[in-house]
């Protein structure tokens, strides 16, 4: 009788404990899943890495410019993010447009410096390789510095890019920035807007148009389980240019 007793009071002693534990971890998790809720904004980098070992994203945006050069364009886009180790993302991606590239790969390598929990505020800096950059004459490297926080309900996040295209002495300059507003825990509206400039640039004065790019507009997004979604409907006004239109976007995410 003594060793069924010993075995129900080890059990009584530890159920407990370990109960505690997966608690802890389920909490942990959902904490996680809340201060990265920047990764709705569909124009910008989330500050912090996933919050699940693995994301795939699949993207697709609309636009329609009037002016003296009407065009429109559509784009759909793929990429899958890996959580290596703590803190560490490593991503790859493609991309197709009407430009006639066909699909063009990228790939992107961020850390998380600093995390909401521990520091009151997610900062993460990476790296990041594009076939076509946003001059579209060649390859591009962008080092990447995003910045994000929740306070309460309100949400706030911003980027800072820098670009430069492999072999040609040209670059640009992307600034992001994100407002929202969670409605439920689940449930997020917002604002977000992408600005993009050309600089120390052959290029810059001897093309028709602006030498800027200008996306912004309202978002939505919701998350159910592991599904994320996104949607946003704005304003465009397209690099080299003199046209503008609305621009739509719809954005799905999978985290494993």
């Amino acid at each position: 009788m003594k060793t069924p007793l010993f075995v129900v009071a080890a059990g009584m002693l530890i159920a407990p404990a370990a109960l505690a534990q997966s608690s802890s971890e389920d909490e942990s998790a959902a904490e996680q899943r809340r201060n990265s809720m920047d990764r709705f904004f569909v124009l910008s980098e989330s500050a912090a890495v996933p919050p699940t070992d693995v994301r795939a994203e699949t993207s697709g945006d609309a636009t329609s410019q009037s002016g003296e050069d009407q065009a429109g364009g559509l784009g759909v886009s793929q990429r899958v993010e890996f959580v290596i180790i703590k803190g560490l993302s490593l991503r790859a991606g493609a991309e197709l447009r009407n430009t006639g590239n066909g699909f063009t790969p990228s790939a992107q390598a961020k850390y998380q410096f600093l995390n909401q929990k521990q520091h009151g505020v997610n900062l993460s800096g990476g790296l990041r390789y594009k076939q076509v950059g946003f001059q579209s004459d060649g390859g591009e490297m962008e080092g990447v510095v995003a910045a994000g926080r929740r306070w309460g309900q309100v949400l706030g996040t911003a980027n800072l890019v820098v670009g430069t295209e492999l072999g040609q002495p040209e670059g640009d300059i992307e600034g992001h920035v994100g407002l929202g507003y969670l409605l439920t825990e689940n449930l997020v509206v917002g604002l977000n807007t992408r600005y993009q400039h050309e600089f120390e640039t052959e290029k810059v004065g001897k093309h028709p148009g602006r030498e800027f790019e200008l996306m912004s507009g309202a978002m939505v997004g919701y998350n159910w389980n592991i599904v994320d979604v996104s949607l946003l409907g704005g304003y465009y006004m397209p690099r080299a240019t003199e046209s503008s239109g609305p621009l739509a976007m719809l954005r799905v995410g999978l985290n494993f």
